[in-house]
């Protein structure tokens, strides 16, 4: 599955003319070979200064690349937080590591500063290190963010540099002009909504109607591949059981009527049906917070477990009324596990607990 979903992005990037990538600690979580097998669909250079080859202390990938845009040569270097650690088997992460990233700018950035007019980094990496890097490292212009999830509509300014935030799910733009006058270059930044108005790209459609039959295919060849065993699909379920089972909200309903009644009146209630009608409803990511128990094994493989039922917030239901399985109390912890900073950024616990709340 990670493979179809890397090969429609690498097609994705080549269609929209990316000019460079630099890979996080997501991309990181298999191994270093998957990401080597990307660099090669693309059309485009991978940027990574700072991930060397422990044995022969150079870079995997480039280091960084210069682009010039109507007479301005832009230098774009590409740096990773060492605070990651690299996935993939041991004997790979003895051979790879990731060095400091201001220490590798520190020694890039003079030369690179010569050959271009404006340094630009391609930083995955959290808030705080971006901001020392613009500190330690006078000369970088702009930080393009990779990681921080929320997009920021201003640039934050640290030292000479300003930091750009598009956000993590691909729904803003960040684009910015340059303009010459005189001696001076000047800049000004956007960020850009990708609201309904822009239309969907033809060839892009194509792909992801691909993907999503070949994803189809692939969840099919599961016996339980489906949410329903049919329509919706999901990730296959583990063949060995955890020790609990979910059961659905079906089972809760006979000793909760109450209960089940006022979370059908909820938008927990509704979760999966958002998801079909943004036609998002194969998206692992998107199914794993409008689903319940997803990717786990059912009790009866026939319960349906779309929308945010019982188990969601109370724990797995296999074992209860027994005096044994007493269910957990709700805690904000609970909540933040899909109302996060990137898929909830307005999230207030308390809020949010009014909206679900039931008599006991």
């Amino acid at each position: 599955m990670g493979d179809l979903k890397a090969d429609l992005y690498m097609k994705a990037y080549n269609l929209m003319g990316y000019d460079a990538f630099t890979p996080g600690e997501l991309d990181f979580s298999f191994g270093l070979a998957p990401i080597v097998k990307m660099s090669k669909q693309a059309n485009f250079p991978f940027l990574a200064a700072n991930l060397v080859d422990t044995k022969s202390g150079k870079p995997v990938f480039k280091a960084y690349t210069i682009k010039e845009v109507q007479g301005v040569k832009i230098g774009l270097l590409g740096l990773i937080s060492n605070r990651y650690p690299l996935g993939g088997p041991p004997a790979e992460k003895e051979k790879f590591h990731l060095a400091d990233p201001i220490e590798t700018a520190k020694k890039l950035v003079p030369g690179l500063r010569k050959r271009c007019q404006v340094i630009a980094v391609l930083g995955h990496m959290e808030a705080d290190e971006q901001e020392m890097l613009a500190k330690a490292v006078p000369e970088i212009f702009f930080i393009l963010s990779g990681h921080v999830p929320n997009y920021q509509l201003n640039p934050v300014r640290a030292n000479n540099s300003q930091i750009f935030n598009a956000g993590s799910r691909g729904e803003h733009l960040g684009q910015v002009d340059f303009w010459v006058e005189g001696k001076n270059l000047y800049a000004r930044y956007q960020l850009v909504a990708l609201t309904a108005k822009y239309t969907d790209h033809s060839r892009a459609q194509e792909l992801i109607n691909q993907y999503k039959a070949n994803l189809q295919d692939l969840l099919q060849a599961s016996p339980q591949a489906g949410l329903r065993g049919g329509p919706g699909p999901v990730r296959p379920e583990p063949v060995a059981p955890s020790s609990a089972l979910y059961v659905g909200a079906g089972a809760c309903l006979p000793c909760h009527p109450l209960q089940h009644q006022s979370w059908l009146e909820t938008a927990h209630a509704r979760a999966y049906q958002t998801l079909a009608k943004q036609n998002k409803s194969s998206d692992p990511a998107c199914l794993s917070c409008h689903t319940t128990g997803f990717g786990e094994v059912r009790k009866d493989p026939a319960v349906s477990l779309e929308n945010v039922q019982c188990e969601a917030c109370h724990g797995v239901g296999d074992g209860h009324p027994d005096p044994w399985k007493n269910l957990p109390q709700v805690n904000e912890t609970q909540c933040l596990k899909c109302h996060n900073s990137a898929n909830s950024p307005n999230f207030s616990f308390a809020a949010y607990l009014q909206k679900v709340r039931h008599s006991k």
